[in-house]
């Protein structure tokens, strides 16, 4: 396998990539090759330009793709164009599929992934991107894991410019779609794959119990409107900086074991409900969560080292742009260690998609990193480039960890006020005794 990374700020610009590519190609056999592409800013037109000059020179080749909020080559942001990744394996065979998926009709786009990869011969693993935001994701993976429980799934959401955008495409072969499932299957016994994520958030506060929700509509917590409990805990109101103000504090579930973030885009002026990422099952435990910065690093230097000791030829990294958001100019700090390895691509996106055990589970504000490779373990091949420095004002840094440290202690007021309170309560009712 031999892995190809260029950054665009032009459709024009592929040409010359290709002619590189083309170049390696004469004189190198192979099997098969396929074209990932991740654009935070190309539109319809330039996406459809770059499929048609890379099937002018690759008739077979296959391409996969999907809007983003942000790209990534070897291991730094690229925020002012698209990424096209290229992979070109000897023996391992790819395929593409794009299924359009109308609304109510998810169910049978999770059914046709899942037949996709049955019939499939020595199929490794599977890919799914998809557009979260306008179809039902839950319905789509919950028949899709029903396939081949050995192949490994992996996989991302769409996401725009702006991370709360709804309208985002996937890119298949010769299409894109804004309502739809891109399907990429990776087959052949000298192909290996490994697949591991970080999170690096940790719960805040006792248990709560998820009283009332539809669909992605979380209406109460413990019987208590979703949003009063993040206006009291953490004083983040039901205003137009809703968003910005709850990046650090997602709520944090619990989904077949497995720690899982969801976060809260929007809040309901009138019934103070939260749109979610992505739902949760009615009745289930949840907590408020904060992000650690050290644990955040450790939990990714831990992702490092899993993915330098399987030592392959190309890693993915598909990452959610909350942690973009989170992290701002220190965001290539957690992604360009992984440059280190070997050629670095991938995108952030609306929500991470992998198989946990039987279960193919949707996350959110998770890194996860992809590593392949075709044979033995590869000797590293480290890039160099991937901890680029990001310029911000020093008013913005001091701004950003002020903003943190005032809502987690409000928490503890608020939390210490309520303790004591139950602790007066209790020393009333014990008076009451003693005097009965």
């Amino acid at each position: 396998m031999k892995q190809f990374n260029y950054e665009f700020t032009a459709a024009s610009e592929v040409t010359k990539a290709l002619s590189e590519v083309y170049a390696y190609t004469q004189r190198t056999s192979f099997k098969s090759i396929l074209f990932h592409l991740y654009t935070i800013a190309f539109g319809r037109e330039e996406i459809h330009e770059i499929q048609q000059e890379i099937k002018e020179m690759y008739p077979d080749a296959h391409i996969a793709g999907t809007s983003s909020n942000g790209d990534i080559c070897d291991g730094h942001l690229a925020e002012y164009g698209l990424v096209m990744a290229v992979s070109i394996f000897e023996s391992t065979e790819i395929g593409v599929h794009l299924f359009e998926t109308e609304e109510g009709r998810e169910e049978d786009t999770g059914r046709d992934i899942c037949r996709s990869i049955d019939v499939t011969d020595s199929i490794k693993a599977a890919e799914i991107l998809m557009t979260l935001k306008s179809i039902n994701s839950t319905k789509i993976l919950r028949e899709a894991e029903k396939c081949e429980k050995s192949v490994k799934i992996f996989g991302a959401g769409s996401a725009g410019k702006k991370i709360e955008e709804n309208v985002t495409m996937v890119i298949g072969d010769t299409e894109t779609s804004e309502h739809g499932v891109v399907l990429v299957t990776y087959s052949g016994d000298d192909f290996h794959i490994d697949i591991h994520h970080a999170i690096g958030w940790k719960p805040l506060g006792r248990d709560l119990t998820v009283t009332r929700i539809e669909d992605k509509r979380l209406y109460e917590l413990d019987g208590v409107p979703a949003g009063d409990i993040y206006s009291k805990y953490l004083d983040i109101q039901a205003d137009e900086n809703f968003f910005a103000n709850i990046l650090e504090f997602p709520i944090m579930s619990n989904q077949h074991g497995h720690e899982v973030l969801r976060m809260p885009f929007s809040c309901n002026t009138e019934d103070r409900s939260l749109m979610l990422a992505a739902d949760i099952k009615q009745g289930s435990k949840v907590n408020l969560s904060y992000g650690d910065p050290d644990v955040i690093k450790s939990d990714v230097e831990d992702l490092v080292w899993n993915v330098r000791s399987f030592a392959p030829q190309a890693v993915f990294l598909y990452s959610c742009g909350v942690r973009r958001l989170y992290w701002k100019y220190l965001i290539n700090k957690e992604t360009g260690p992984f440059s280190l390895i070997a050629p670095v691509s991938g995108f952030y996106s609306s929500g991470e998609i992998m198989r946990m055990g039987e279960y193919i589970i949707e996350h959110h504000i998770t890194l996860m990193a992809i590593g392949m490779r075709e044979g033995g373990q590869a000797m590293s091949q480290p890039t160099g480039i991937g901890d680029k420095e990001i310029e911000v004002p020093e008013e913005h840094k001091m701004h950003d960890q002020l903003s943190m440290v005032r809502r987690l202690a409000n928490f503890i007021n608020v939390t210490a006020a309520e303790l004591r309170e139950a602790n007066e309560n209790l020393q009333e009712k014990l008076q009451d005794r003693t005097k009965n």
